[in-house]
């Protein structure tokens, strides 16, 4: 079984760390509110280590949107569909603040509005939510959806309710599906894993572990993912039949217990970093603050690599894991640390699909044609990896290919709303996985990096970053936050022995 800590000890190191930071920005002069959020271009910096900020010239706005997917170009009748594939409604006990959602009710319709404008606002394609059991039982499943007047509902053939499409300001909309988040992530759900109507065997039901209860989720239609992949024992993974696992989750990065027991991280060596980035007179760009803390899940990366090396296939998604829970002071764009736009900004999935369509993201996830994007960075533009043979067949992500086909993969550039994106400096990287992580076997700085594996297995790509781009936003902080990152992570092809 797993080593995955409890719900409870979860939920009190949430409130002691959101205490601990909130006594912190008090007694840094942090605390803000969003009437002050006018006068932050005077005055001294109030970051916590008291320092001032040189004048310098105006800088261009730093993009708190994100570009429509249907830009980011089509590549072998695929185009990209953006992603978020775990996030909490107001339904989860811990969201909102704790607030949310109490006795078959919703308290906290700003939080609800702040997730609905936020995926509108970022040009996400489709919000899985993935709320907790707790209150599950409370709704029935077509109330998980949040649907509002406006919206349109997507039912199967038999009239089950598989999406709901939240309607946009702009005239576009984002498809919804619901799910849960507790041992196991199912999405897509059509209903509840049970046709039983007592609340405490249907939030049992959503608490299960295990191939059985994987089997369960997959009979109420959804798709199986492995949240916080840190905390789960190797060979469990191996045995439970999942679609897809967390390879990144913001929260691990943030939570202390995660950081120092899972990934080998300080548990709060980076809180003064992203302290500094409170300040209403900062130069430092809010949504910035994520490299404050952002740490590769390398314990996640190697046992997915095990994982593709013994046969397993399963596809590598991100953890948003957005909450609005844990940081609620304001920031100088008026938002709160971890409001729902800056999460889901910082880190998405693209899918590769024919379509943008609920059954193209089941089956693009199926299939492993998905790569993470940080786009807190900027959204990668024209990032391509696939196969192909002599006789010029083309393998996709997630596709078998011979031995003796070359992997391709073209260097993304810039979006185009990034201010002075040609600045950064980036690489990429071929890497073959082992029972013991991933192996480099390529990588280069070019327009394009081609690889001919010469012996079978599972071969992903990553795309790494420098963002010298983000220089003038960092101000004081950008000797130390400027270096090399993760920008794509890109689920693998994999090459076998030709018959």
């Amino acid at each position: 079984m797993s080593a995955m800590p409890s719900p409870a000890r979860r939920a009190l190191s949430h409130a002691v760390f959101a205490g601990f930071l909130a006594l912190a920005a008090g007694a840094a002069g942090c605390t803000t509110s969003v009437d002050d959020v006018a006068d932050f271009d005077s005055g001294a910096d109030l970051g916590v280590d008291g320092g001032t900020v040189d004048a310098g010239p105006p800088l261009a706005p730093w993009p708190h949107t994100l570009p429509a997917s249907e830009t980011l170009g089509t590549v072998r009748g695929l185009r990209v569909m953006r992603a978020i594939i775990h996030s909490h409604s107001p339904l989860s006990h811990d969201a909102c603040d704790g607030a949310g959602f109490a006795d078959g009710v919703l308290l906290d319709v700003s939080c609800l509005d702040h997730m609905h404008d936020a995926v509108c606002a970022l040009n996400v394609d489709v919000l899985n939510l993935t709320d907790h059991a707790e209150h599950i039982f409370e709704v029935t499943h077509e109330e998980e959806f949040w649907e509002r007047p406006g919206d349109t509902e997507v039912r199967t053939p038999d009239g089950d309710l598989a999406a709901v499409n939240w309607a946009c300001g702009d005239g576009r909309s984002v498809i919804v599906t619901v799910g849960t988040e507790n041992a196991l992530m199912p999405i897509g759900l059509l209903r509840h894993p049970t046709t039983s109507t007592d609340p405490a065997v249907i939030a049992e039901a959503y608490r299960a572990d295990g191939p059985a209860a994987v089997q369960a989720f997959h009979d109420a239609g959804g798709l199986v993912m492995v949240p916080h992949t840190e905390s789960r024992d190797l060979e469990y993974l191996r045995t439970l039949g999942m679609d897809g696992m967390e390879i990144y989750n913001i929260h691990a990065n943030m939570d202390p217990d995660i950081r120092f027991d899972f990934l080998g991280l300080g548990r709060l060596d980076y809180v003064s970093t992203v302290l500094s980035f409170l300040g209403i007179t900062s130069r430092l760009e809010p949504d910035l603050a994520f490299l404050g803390f952002f740490s590769e899940n390398q314990n996640d990366l190697d046992k997915w690599d095990a994982l593709l090396a013994s046969g397993v296939e399963v596809t590598g998604i991100n953890g948003c894991d957005a909450h609005e829970n844990t940081f609620p002071q304001l920031m100088k764009d008026g938002e709160r640390v971890d409001s729902y736009r800056r999460l889901m900004r910082w880190a998405t999935v693209h899918l590769r699909v024919p379509e943008r369509s609920l059954a193209a993201q089941q089956a693009a996830l199926v299939a492993g044609r998905a790569y993470v994007a940080f786009e807190v960075f900027g959204t990668p533009v024209g990032f391509d990896f696939y196969a192909q043979d002599p006789g010029s067949a083309t393998y996709e992500m997630g596709a078998h290919a011979p031995v003796g086909a070359t992997l391709h993969v073209v260097r993304p550039t810039m979006s185009a709303d990034v201010p002075d994106g040609a600045l950064a400096l980036v690489s990429m990287r071929i890497v073959r996985s082992t029972a013991t992580g991933a192996v480099e076997v390529a990588q280069g700085t070019g327009e394009t990096l081609d690889f001919v594996p010469t012996e079978p297995g599972a071969y992903r790509a990553e795309v790494r970053i420098v963002p010298e781009h983000a220089r003038p936003y960092l101000s004081r902080l950008a000797d130390t936050l400027i270096k090399d990152y993760v920008w794509v992570y890109a689920n693998p092809v994999y090459f076998d022995v030709a018959p």
